[in-house]
């Protein structure tokens, strides 16, 4: 039953990944201007006014005449719709264009799985798709997004290819599994999930049947607040299927400063405790599940630690999944992350947090990272 919940857990993260963002760094720079939009990759790209046009993202198919690939025309179609879903909060469609082809099936298992059932009170499958899409439209602005056409479409790095082999493995090995057993019907869900769990995630990575990926560049914007700018994504074909999306830039452009970069970065660190604490607790380091505490990259800040938690261990396995170089911290309790900060040392108000601090009853808006750590100590007491 444990390896089953952390099963659960591992996948819901995997799920959201393709929802929240990472802080991976790479030279995808578009230049740079006074008012530039710093991404989740931290690339400032320059700002240049696109033309609005009275029609629906799906609708406008402008490409760019010089385009490398032979299949710009789909992938932008795919990125069209995936902002309309986006302007319409359409959880289910943004799930669909993000996730692989046949992803629904393993949320059907697992709301039908009997941990689902027992341990979470019961949950249906659209409410775990609507869950592992909440973190793409925290902090949602008014206003309809306007893309522009693809300006430019590069390879990804052999990094890149890796983290979006990694983000899919566990999606796929469930699919794998599924049709192994020929389809939903003759699976268990806890089984699958058991199985899953003994795979090396970093072999099952490599083996992810990756058939084409791009980092695509294009135009961007936004009227009602008066800014435009360039929008990056990733967008992918996995296992002979349907073009889909990667909106790790995209929804890093959306604010168009650097306190959304941090953010990013907050998120990806939540996400990267998750997945550590789950491999903490399989391997049975976690003994407390009462208490909230405090671990932070300054050993000096660790709060109300459990005596039997290796704050050290759990800060050198955080590396493997966040490459974040400033400073940071994490609420916890038990197995779970709770809240994360992290913090630019070169301007010590410009913090990052998740949930993102202008989240509905948040209450860390305009405080200075060093107040946000001292209200989360405070209210551990």
């Amino acid at each position: 039953m444990k390896k089953t919940i952390a099963g659960i857990a591992a996948l819901t993260i995997a799920l959201s990944a393709f929802a929240g963002c990472t802080d991976k760094k790479n030279d995808k720079s578009t230049g740079g201007s006074a008012e530039a939009v710093t991404t989740a990759a931290q690339q400032d790209t320059t700002v240049e006014k696109t033309t609005a046009q009275d029609t629906t993202a799906a609708e406008k198919t402008t490409a760019s005449p010089d385009d490398p690939s032979a299949s710009a025309e789909e992938y932008e179609k795919v990125l069209r719709e995936f902002i309309d879903a986006y302007n319409n909060e359409d959880y289910k469609k943004t799930f669909e264009l993000t996730m692989p082809d046949g992803a629904e099936k393993v949320m059907k298992l697992l709301a039908s799985s009997e941990t689902m059932q027992n341990e979470y009170g019961g949950i249906s499958d659209e409410e775990m798709i609507k869950e592992s899409q909440e973190s793409l439209f925290l902090g949602k602005k008014d206003g309809t997004l306007v893309p522009g056409g693809i300006k430019k479409t590069e390879p990804l790095t052999e990094e890149e290819t890796f983290e979006l082999r990694s983000e899919i493995a566990m999606i796929t090995l469930c699919l794998d599994y599924i049709d192994s057993h020929g389809g939903t019907e003759g699976v268990d869900a806890e089984a699958m999930l058991n199985e899953i769990m003994d795979y090396d995630l970093e072999a099952a990575a490599a083996e992810v049947e990756l058939d084409e990926s791009y980092y695509i560049t294009f135009g961007l914007e936004n009227e009602k607040w008066d800014w435009s700018g360039d929008g990056n994504a990733i967008v992918y074909r996995v296992r002979g299927g349907s073009w889909k999306i990667s909106a790790n830039d995209l929804i890093g452009t959306l604010s168009g400063g650097k306190d959304k970069r941090l953010n990013t970065a907050a998120d990806s660190l939540y996400k990267a405790a998750n997945t550590v604490l789950i491999e903490l607790d399989e391997e049975g380091h976690i003994k407390n599940d009462s208490d909230e505490f405090i671990v932070s990259s300054d050993s000096s800040k660790d709060f109300n630690v459990p005596a039997d938690f290796d704050a050290d261990l759990f800060r050198s396995r955080i590396k493997n999944y966040c490459d974040y170089e400033g400073d940071w911290f994490v609420k916890m309790q038990g197995a779970y992350a709770l809240e994360t900060a992290v913090f630019d040392s070169e301007k010590p108000h410009n913090v990052g947090t998740y949930p993102p601090s202008d989240y509905v009853d948040f209450a860390y808006e305009g405080m200075s990272y060093d107040e946000i750590y001292n209200k989360a100590c405070e209210d551990i007491g």
